[in-house]
């Protein structure tokens, strides 16, 4: 099945460059979970924000059909460079669409919706977030389901960064095996509270196996971030019914100790 896609800026050209090699095992405890929710829920998955498939690539291979949604056209083609090196069957299975999560529109209907890694947070205003899911509430089967995640925000930590200014902190250190470099990742982030937005500027440095900088590329982004009854009457202001909530992949509740915030949701019965 085909859709149809949408020329967007792209804002991730540089993330897209380092992103497998810097999150690919730091963030992998969210794989399983969803590998478990797909098996329960059956029928087509559609991921929103879907990156170089991380989790597309695992749902693919282990026989579901999936619609791999992202609006960065240089993310999209990380993913169709690792899809050509997967057997025929797997590449059958999975559509490729450069849209917008904010407004998409595709072909029929999903058992199963989910935004991973905070890709919700990555719609920074509310009507924005608003038109996402009500495009994924006209996209989802009647039981079907919707499962996104976005970090908690921490008011300490907030004023922590308020307090200390910004500076670059180095987040990610990882070798490229393939031309024997060292990647290095800084970032900055600059708290917004009154906007609930994070402004983050991410710098990669590339050092070639002398030691010796031979590259360094920065982008900017922004990340929304919510509270959790926020996001309850946000969900169910646009149709939805919070099922489930967790605080991590294990099924920790959501507490003063929880770094992630997990929701797995259903069609409100009714009109939104």
């Amino acid at each position: 099945m085909q859709y149809q896609t949408y020329e967007t800026q792209d804002q991730y050209s540089v993330s897209a460059r380092y992103y497998d090699l810097l999150y690919s095992e730091r963030f992998s405890a969210d794989g399983p979970f969803y590998l478990e929710r797909a098996a329960e829920y059956g029928g087509a998955v559609l991921e929103l924000g879907c990156g170089t498939g991380r989790i597309t690539l695992p749902l693919a291979q282990a026989g579901h059909r999936v619609v791999a949604l992202d609006n960065s056209p240089a993310m999209l083609d990380a993913l169709r460079q690792k899809l050509a090196r997967e057997p025929a069957e797997v590449r059958e299975r999975v559509d490729v669409v450069l849209q917008d999560m904010e407004s998409f529109d595709l072909t029929g209907r999903f058992g199963l919706i989910i935004s991973p890694f905070r890709a919700f947070q990555h719609v920074m205003t509310v009507e924005g977030q608003r038109t996402c899911l009500q495009s994924i509430a006209r996209h989802l089967e009647a039981d079907g389901r919707f499962i996104y995640d976005a970090f908690t925000p921490s008011v300490a930590h907030i004023a922590r960064m308020l307090k200390h200014g910004v500076t670059w902190t180095l987040e990610n250190e990882c070798a490229d095996l393939a031309s024997g470099h060292v990647i290095r990742r800084y970032c900055q982030v600059r708290p917004m509270p009154v906007q609930q937005m994070h402004r983050l500027w991410f710098k990669h440095e590339e050092y070639d196996g002398a030691g010796t900088l031979v590259q360094t590329q920065v982008e900017r982004m922004e990340m929304r971030w919510q509270y959790r009854w926020e996001a309850h009457y946000l969900l169910e202001l646009c149709g939805f019914a919070v099922e489930e909530a967790y605080g991590d992949y294990r099924g920790a509740p959501i507490d003063e100790a929880a770094k992630e915030m997990i929701f797995v949701c259903k069609k409100r019965d009714g009109p939104p």
